[in-house]
């Protein structure tokens, strides 16, 4: 379904562009199976990249509808940056997730009803269905995903963490932040008093009676009492700004491929190479075949003007061949960088190299505004719509 290529990610651009009106607010819902799917856009996976960043998939938009009539499209984008912006302010969210999901994780095969989820093998229609369309094509429809955690937790009452883990390792246009938080929404960690519970009448009517579950699901969810409440968000830090280097090397990778065509501006860079931590996704057990999309998503935005490496080692010796002072990135989203991160800095300074990062103006904007809910933060989008058409 999802080819690694721009000509692709463009072309179902292209395709949807006439549905993300006033057509999308009152289709979007609905989960008509991955052969019906023109009423939602399916680009998540480029844009979880950045192959077609947030800002020029909305510019692109507003070049066929008015703000009002894409603003529920709209908005849908910008929740992606609100998750990423609220565990930025609060990353020990990510770190706690880590530390159960590794406690989980140890007695997960002790759970019969976790083998055979994941599986396929339930014996629930439609949520084997789901599994299978995850596993097969590193996708599925919103509403399905919603259903389909409510289940895991409040139905068959499996820890949901492993199911966070579950998606995290299939879907294409999985990240930390979108990941983690809407798998705590449902449990009810996100928001205090709130929680999802999918309804087999909901999931008959949203699916057009594609499926109509004979079981009986949870009516009261379940208690998560028992987990660490939502910390306060940290003050909003501006980076620093980039130090005065002579040899700059800007550093590629696949959590922003779009750094190629704004981090030239920041300085001048005499070599560029891309880096995508294979240890890194190996160590969260992420598929081969996500690995390979967003690796082969890196190559491409390279523009075949830069090696893509897969071993940190190689990418510091890469820097020293290059006799850089300072490697420049876009910074990385909370998640599976943050340890590579950290030893990315230790083997650069190794070798006398700096490591320095840079947000693009559409993260400077709104991380500061995602301090609590999304309908606070939902205030920031005026002016940053205000900004694209400048």
């Amino acid at each position: 379904m999802f080819h690694s290529s721009q000509q692709a990610a463009l072309e179902a651009l292209d395709q949807f562009m006439p549905h993300a009106g006033e057509a999308y607010a009152r289709s979007r819902n609905y989960e008509y199976g991955p052969e019906a799917r023109i009423n939602v856009s399916s680009l998540s996976s480029w844009v979880r990249l950045r192959l077609i960043p947030e800002w020029q998939l909305i510019t692109a938009v507003l070049d066929h509808h008015t703000v009002s009539q894409a603003s529920k499209f709209i908005d849908e984008v910008c929740w992606r940056t609100y998750w990423k912006g609220w565990l930025s302010r609060r990353p020990s969210v990510w770190q706690d997730y880590c530390t159960q999901l590794a406690k989980d994780q140890v007695t997960a095969g002790d759970l019969p009803r976790y083998v055979e989820v994941i599986s396929a093998a339930s014996g629930i229609e439609c949520f084997d269905a789901w599994t299978r369309e995850l596993i097969d094509t590193g996708y599925l429809h919103n509403h399905a995903r919603m259903w389909f955690a409510s289940i895991w937790v409040h139905t068959l009452q499996l820890p949901w963490t492993l199911g966070a883990d579950f998606f995290l390792r299939h879907l294409l246009d999985g990240d930390a932040a979108t990941n983690t938080l809407s798998w705590r929404w449902v449990a009810g960690l996100h928001t205090v008093g709130k929680t999802y519970l999918a309804t087999a009448d909901n999931i008959s009517h949203y699916s057009k009676g594609r499926f109509n579950p004979q079981i009986k699901l949870a009516t009261v969810p379940v208690d998560v009492t028992d987990s660490a409440p939502n910390p306060p968000a940290q003050p909003y830090e501006r980076l620093a700004p980039i130090p005065s280097c002579k040899h700059v090397g800007l550093l590629l990778h696949e959590e922003d491929v779009s750094a190629l065509s704004w981090l030239y501006d920041q300085a001048e860079v005499r070599a560029t190479a891309g880096f995508i931590p294979q240890d890194a996704y190996q160590r969260h057990r992420i598929t081969q075949s996500v690995f390979d999309f967003r690796h082969s998503c890196l190559c491409e935005a390279s523009d075949g003007g830069a090696v893509v490496h897969t071993d940190l080692d190689a990418v510091v010796e890469w820097a020293v061949a290059a006799q850089l002072d300072l490697v420049l990135m876009a910074e990385p989203a909370v998640g599976i960088w943050d340890q590579v991160v950290l030893e990315l800095r230790h083997g650069l300074q190794q070798k006398s190299i700096q490591l320095a990062f840079k947000r693009h103006w559409w993260d400077e904007h709104f991380y500061p505004h995602a301090q609590a809910g999304f309908f606070r933060f939902k205030k920031a989008i005026p002016a940053a719509l205000d900004q694209l058409v400048k």
